[in-house]
């Protein structure tokens, strides 16, 4: 995931298959592909502002070999 300001997020394409899934305060939205289930984007709690991106989902994007991804254990996130 990837956070990007708002205001520079654009979903361009397939809206009807992204379905919106909210739970304990209702503030962050996460979204999935209906199709594959894929996380492919969320708005932050803690930053509204921003919106994190899943960046496989990113068409043309180049990720070079040595980039180190950071696991996330969502479990242990307060």
């Amino acid at each position: 995931m990837k956070s990007i300001p708002k205001e520079e997020f654009t979903l361009l394409s397939d809206k009807e298959n992204i379905s919106e899934y909210q739970w304990n305060k209702n503030i962050a939205k996460h979204f999935f592909c209906k199709t594959c289930g894929v996380y492919t984007h969320h708005i932050r709690r803690r930053d509204p502002t921003q919106i994190s991106v899943n960046i496989m989902c990113v068409d043309d994007i180049f990720v070079p070999k040595n980039t180190q991804i950071q696991i996330i254990d969502g479990a242990s996130h307060d």
